[in-house]
């Protein structure tokens, strides 16, 4: 007796202390999907025990199955109900936005979990005899059940996993666009029947007189979990490559990737992103001074939630290095993360372990800095005309750049994710360039910076480095732009307020300013200070007549950077001139041209500008194409005519520069070519669409196969200064594609 007590006091405990270590974190300490994970996984084993232990002392008393039944459950929902209580009473301090789904997710994932374990270890102590091995093998059965699911994660596209004991594992903690999901509801279903079958069978082995109905119970139960599981796939409980395959509907071969991208797509399309990809494979060999041996397989699904459905990610970009995998959203040619994602890969080959990734204990333990570090190093991106080394200077200057032994490790997780991205990327990069590849690829391979030094002399080294580098103009506005969201860890209520954010831009795309002013309040009740809220209503207010309250909603604004500031401003001013009040508008534009500011936003706000300083047909034209008639944006079909319609009015080649970004749009390069051509011939109003419209003419030449001319294009190009990394690299898949 002393010995059952003591097993359900443990667990007991265990879910005591699990509930409190997880109150200390704002996004595992209320009922949410990522709680009910780790409760899944860390109690049910104690479950298992506890149904174990209190069978084998029933029948030590010659208790029916019932009594051990019913004693065993009310333990194991004591436990479960002690952690769950506990988080319960920490969304008193931590405000919970989805109480009923978080509670939901509670009983699917650790209530049936952990009673699905009890019973489990029921059944194992009646069919074996030795008390020790009975517990022992009611233990180890979740525990089989959590390998198989690291299985599934390792072995098939999906990241994400269902695990009858442990529940649902989204995949990803980057992606915040996580809801209950349909596939979670029917395989509980799957659950049920095994709890059902259990309770059965136990009964049917115990009485003679019900045997015959309870086995059948029994049976058809088994029967109708074991359907599930072979369904799987189609219930999008699990996932592969063949369902993908099938579900995108075509694969197409390059020299270094295989690419599995939806059918609608045309052959030119398919085949500019088969050699993107093989360019991108090549370009990272160089750099780490690797040979990718296999085929990278390239998966471009149709949405996020195609994706999600499929692989387990919706939002979030994901490699796996270890089966040589890339899994994207589809995107504008050419993809804007397809390099990142590809690196992982290449950098694979310099790694160890199961999953091909930078990490200690022979790879079993990842280290995410470098592992994210070395792909921004290797793809190098540049963001409003800064690279990675500028931007983690400008954060040093603003005092927000990590410390680098929290990049460097697992302390990476919980930092806001752009800023750990740029900051591992910038460093490793200093790595690369001052200590060479083999170093780079020692280090990477050991998961450690110890073959560099102390992390201290390293740390002061790097931002001696960072010290003597320049910032452009507006850079610090710009990063602080850009670095401005706080980790997801450390957000209030991340998944509800993710939801609320699709709901107001599909308010704002749709003209509704009414529902997207109340979206707009329910992000701010939950989060005073979300940016994008408080730079959206002003807008809304404003659209609907509501001048006075816009103003007041711009207030809010205040110590928000200054180009977000600069994006209220502007959606004011499109409003002031829808309603015909143009002088306003054109005062506001022409004060937004002062302030840090990105070039995409800058180019709009000077056509504007230009459009309202020379009225005439052409402002209205202008308006409908960039504002839209109403505030919603039009078609690519309609604006192509305004923008030709714009070239009837104006002596310069604005009209023929935006049909010329209509059509690339639309991936039109061979409609594209002439109408660039003539607007640069003609000329252009500012410099910064100049550089634009240079840069848009040597992909269209590339696109169209005159790597002649896009080479000639991108040299002139190397001496303009916003252009030079971007020509750069475009010069560098020019000389690719002429040695292939």
């Amino acid at each position: 007796m002393r010995e059952r007590i003591r097993i359900h006091h443990v667990a007991w405990l265990v879910a005591f202390g699990v509930g409190i270590a997880l109150s200390f974190s704002r996004l595992l300490g209320i009922h949410g999907p990522e709680s009910a994970l780790v409760l899944g996984v860390a109690l049910t084993p104690f479950c298992a025990a506890i149904g174990a232990r209190t069978r084998i002392a029933g029948l030590e008393l010659a208790e029916p199955v019932a009594q051990s039944l019913r004693t065993a459950l009310v333990r194991t929902w004591i436990a479960w109900g002690i952690a769950v209580g506990i988080l319960a009473l920490n969304q008193l301090r931590v405000r919970n936005c989805s109480m009923a789904e978080g509670l939901a997710f509670m009983v699917l994932g650790p209530g049936l979990g952990c009673t699905l374990g009890a019973l489990v270890g029921v059944t194992c102590a009646n069919w074996v005899e030795r008390s020790k091995w009975a517990t022992a093998l009611a233990v180890l059965v979740p525990i089989a059940s959590y390998l198989s699911g690291l299985w599934a994660f390792w072995s098939t596209p999906a990241i994400f996993v269902f695990d009858h004991f442990g529940g649902w594992f989204p995949g990803t903690l980057y992606d915040e666009d996580v809801t209950l999901p349909l596939a979670f509801i029917t395989f509980r279903l799957a659950t049920l029947c095994w709890i059902g079958a259990l309770v059965a069978f136990a009964f049917a082995r115990e009485r003679k007189e019900t045997r015959p109905l309870a086995g059948l119970a029994a049976t058809l139960l088994a029967a109708g979990a074991i359907a599930a599981w072979a369904y799987g796939p189609e219930l999008a409980h699990r996932s592969s490559q063949r369902g993908i395959d099938d579900a995108l509907g075509r694969i197409a071969e390059g020299e270094r990737c295989i690419l599995h991208v939806p059918r609608e797509l045309t052959s030119e399309s398919v085949q500019r992103f088969v050699d993107d990809c093989d360019f991108r494979v090549v370009r990272a060999e160089q750099a780490l001074g690797v040979q990718q041996r296999t085929p990278v397989h390239a998966f471009f699904y149709r949405n996020a939630e195609e994706k999600r459905r499929w692989m387990g990610a919706g939002r979030t970009y994901i490699a796996k290095p270890w089966r040589t995998e890339v899994h994207l959203q589809l995107r504008e040619w050419p993809h804007g993360v397809l390099a990142h994602e590809v690196v992982h890969v290449v950098a694979g080959n310099a790694a160890r372990g199961p999953f091909d990734v930078s990490g200690t204990l022979g790879g079993w333990v990842p280290n995410p800095g470098l592992i994210e570090g070395v792909a921004v190093a290797v793809e190098w991106p540049e963001h409003d005309g800064m690279n990675p080394h500028q931007l983690s200077l400008a954060m040093k200057q603003l005092d927000q750049l990590p410390e680098l032994d929290r990049v460097m490790g697992l302390g990476f997780l919980a930092l806001p994710a752009r800023r750990a991205y740029t900051a591992a990327g910038s460093f490793v990069r200093w790595v690369l360039d001052t200590r060479g590849a083999e170093t780079l690829r020692r280090v990477h391979r050991e998961g450690s910076l110890d073959a560099l030094g102390s992390v201290a002399d390293l740390e002061r080294a790097w931002h001696s480095f960072l010290d003597g580098l320049e910032l452009p103009e507006g850079a610090l506005a710009l990063t602080e732009l850009r670095f401005h969201r706080a980790s997801i860890f450390a957000s209030t209520c991340p998944h509800a307020v993710a939801r609320l954010h699709q709901d107001l831009a599909l308010d704002l795309a749709s003209g509704d300013d009414l529902e997207a002013i109340a979206t707009c309040d329910e992000i701010l009740d939950i989060e005073p200070g979300d940016l994008s809220a408080l730079v959206s209503k002003p807008g809304a207010l404003a659209r609907r007549g509501r001048l006075e309250a816009a103003e007041a909603a711009l207030e809010r604004l205040d110590g928000a950077p200054p180009p977000l500031v600069a994006r209220a401003r502007e959606s004011i001013a499109d409003a002031h001139w829808l309603r015909g009040n143009e002088r306003r508008a054109l005062e506001i534009y022409e004060a937004l041209l002062e302030v840090p500011q990105s070039d995409d936003e800058a180019r709009a706000r000077e056509v504007k500008t230009l459009a309202l300083r020379e009225r005439g047909p052409q402002s209205r034209l202008v308006r409908d194409l960039l504002v839209g008639p109403n505030g919603r944006s039009v078609s690519s079909t309609i604006a192509v005519h305004l923008a030709r319609e714009i070239d009837r009015f104006r002596p310069d080649g604005l009209g023929r520069y935006l049909e010329a970004r209509q059509l690339m749009g639309q991936e039109r390069f061979d409609l594209a070519l002439v109408p660039i051509q003539d607007a640069r011939r003609l000329g252009l109003p500012t410099e910064r669409i100049q550089d634009e419209a240079l840069r848009m003419e040597g992909m269209i030449r590339f696109a169209n196969g005159d790597l002649d001319g896009a080479e000639t294009v991108f040299r002139d190009a190397l001496e303009r200064p916003r252009l030079i990394n971007q020509a750069q690299e475009w010069l560098d898949r020019i000389a690719y594609h002429r040695a292939r």
